[in-house]
């Protein structure tokens, strides 16, 4: 298995999001997502000019990507991830914290020096993102209204 890790192109797309069905119909998730619902949520993710993305490719296939946008706050850029995932067949190796790595060697080029994301509490993820050094803010409260 020869990975490589590289900034996603448009071309890339389709990939992701089959990764993306793959990934969150298992367990905890169980999303039904549907490869036209998951690339259009990859295409929009990655329409804005503040848009960054970034792939684990194993030959052709997608294995793992990173999405997200640059925004600013206050006088800093930080990286809001809207999607990461690694396909259920690749985890386990390492293969996220090394695009996790990677992605932070790359918007350091730009002098953004911060990620920040959103996961369900009790999910396997908060262990992994807590082991690849994100910390839990407790100011913090995630709010939705649904309607």
């Amino acid at each position: 298995m020869k990975l490589v890790y590289r900034k996603i192109g448009t071309d890339d797309f389709l990939e992701c999001a089959n990764s993306l069905v793959e990934t969150f119909k298992e367990e905890p998730w169980n999303e039904n997502w549907t490869e036209k619902m998951a690339f259009e949520r990859i295409d929009e993710i990655m329409s804005a000019r503040v848009s960054r993305g970034y792939v684990v490719c194993d030959g052709e296939k997608v294995v793992a990507m990173l999405l997200g946008r640059v925004m600013t706050y206050l006088e800093a850029k930080e990286l809001f991830v809207d999607e990461f995932s690694v396909n259920p067949k690749y985890q386990g190796h390492g293969i996220g914290s090394k695009l996790l790595a990677f992605v932070r060697d790359e918007l350091k080029k730009e002098n953004i020096h911060c990620m920040v994301l959103n996961t369900e509490k009790g999910y396997p993820a908060v262990k992994f993102y807590e082991k690849n050094d994100f910390k839990q803010k407790e100011s913090i409260i995630f709010m939705v209204d649904i309607f």
